[in-house]
Order: structure tokens, then sequence, then C-alpha cells
């Protein structure tokens, strides 16, 4: 999902995805506010770095998958690996706005 903007023409077709689009938009947001801290804690001692991370829902119609990008960082395996410690806070976040059919996944590199 680009973080660009874009304009839509709403029709009933459509604006449910443009919703759900702006609901993920606030939420990649929040997470990168709410995860700065405890990435800076595991940039100091990292874990473990993983491969694939992913977490895929189903929210408006639609099927998305979200990686490292939405948490606003780069796809290093590192970081990757951050991203599995927090899949299930995002998984919470995503069911508070309505999403169904959450699945986190990823590889210890």
């Amino acid at each position: 999902m680009s973080r660009r903007f874009e304009y839509y023409e709403l029709t009933e077709e459509n604006a449910e995805k443009w919703i759900a689009e702006q609901i993920i938009r606030g939420l990649c947001d929040k997470w990168e506010i709410d995860f700065a801290k405890r990435k800076a804690e595991w940039d100091k001692d990292p874990g473990w770095p993983a491969k694939f991370v992913e977490t895929t829902f189903v929210l408006g119609g639609e099927k998305w998958s979200l990686g490292t990008g939405a948490i606003g960082l780069d796809g290093d395996g590192w970081n990757q690996g951050f991203m599995e410690t927090v899949q299930s806070d995002m998984e919470e976040d995503l069911k508070k706005v309505g999403a169904t059919d959450i699945h986190s996944y990823g590889f210890i590199d």
C-alpha cells in the first residue's frame, strides 16, 4: 500500500475499500509511534533476524498484507525479527477496527 495521496471518485463499489485504506493508514501511523521506543530497545540487543514476516487480514471486503513498512521500517532481517515481536499487538488493533481472518507469519532466519 502506497503512502502517497491518491484521489478517488467514491462510488458504492469502492467506498468500503477506501474506508479500509484510511483505517489501515491510521493504524500504520499509530504503530510507527507506538513501537518506536520498543524498537530502540530491540536495537540495543536484537533478538533474532527473520524473513517473510507479514500480517494478513480482511477489512472492507478486501484481503490485505502488511510487512515491516507498515511500522515504518525497511525489510532488513533484524527489522523483520522486531516485527514478529509486535505482531500480536498489531492483531489486537486490527480486531478492534473490525478486521477478520487475521494471520501473522514469519520465519526465523
